[in-house]
């Protein structure tokens, strides 16, 4: 069962249609919310049911001691363990790491509409659609949790990390009714103690089957322990992501449409005096 996923890169589609993702904004940094497919939700579920079943998992795989958190077990997704959904999940990592990445170049264009003009956007907007995003996989690996099982606030390397869900336990959203303070078993945390106004400091996440989220690798985040019965299945990934088209430099024409714009600036001001 060798073959892990590592290194597996591929290139983003801007065209490629997304209406599965919601871009969450709880602090300074962003983070972004999918749905997973069926398909790589079942290629998942039969693959931790594998190893699930094994009496202790193969030396190749096994990542119980390469982890900060105490969990019941660890283990790599490989290609092979996946079987014919290997390059879907694959896929659905490239997607929501491009999701993030049109996320945070459309918040930095919404920084910058009210000081550029009409012209410096229309420039920009066209390059922007020359982006053709590589997206690394670098390592993908999951978690089989029990009551108890707890991961401390840590953080990841790579420039984006993400989170999905299989299963919970069944009485886990009693679990969170029973909670009158500030609920918090089994939910993933995510802690940003950079200073914004009136801004929480933490995010907290409720683990449901199906969802998938990514954020930056530096973002520090913990798990918290649950107490009910059962199990949580959930697996984790890092990726890097490159704009593959580096030659957005402006063209001779753009470079005299932005001078022959300023000069027009300039002359306004000078009317205006």
């Amino acid at each position: 069962m060798t073959e892990s996923i590592q290194n597996v890169t591929d290139v983003y589609d801007l065209d490629r249609k997304q209406d599965n993702y919601t871009v969450l904004k709880p602090f300074s940094t962003h983070l972004v919310k999918g749905v997973m497919p069926e398909e790589v939700v079942k290629g998942l579920d039969n693959y931790f049911e594998e190893i699930r079943s094994m009496e202790s998992i193969p030396d190749d795989i096994d990542n119980q001691y390469n982890l900060a958190g105490n969990l019941h077990k660890e283990f790599y997704i490989t290609a092979k363990g996946l079987k014919d959904t290997s390059d879907a999940f694959v896929q659905m990592i490239s997607d929501i790491s491009g999701q993030f990445y049109l996320a945070h170049l459309n918040m930095a264009f919404l920084r910058l509409k009210d000081i550029i003009t009409p012209l410096h956007k229309e420039i920009l907007e066209r390059h922007l659609d020359d982006i053709q995003l590589s997206v690394t996989l670098k390592d993908a690996w999951g978690n089989i949790s029990i009551a108890g099982d707890q991961n401390p606030i840590h953080h990841h390397t790579g420039h984006l990390s993400g989170v999905g869900y299989l299963r919970v336990p069944e009485d886990i959203e009693e679990e969170w009714l029973l909670e009158d303070h500030d609920p918090s078993s089994g939910m993933i945390q995510f802690w940003d103690g950079r200073p914004a106004p009136f801004a929480p400091h933490y995010h907290k996440a409720k683990p449901m089957p199906g969802d998938l989220f990514i954020f930056p690798a530096w973002l520090p985040h913990s798990v918290h322990p649950f107490r009910s019965k059962g199990e949580r299945w959930s697996f984790s990934f890092n990726v890097d992501v490159e704009n593959r088209n580096i030659d957005l430099a402006l063209t001779d024409l753009e470079k005299q449409e932005l001078k022959n714009e300023r000069r027009r600036l300039l002359k306004e001001l000078k009317n205006e005096e």
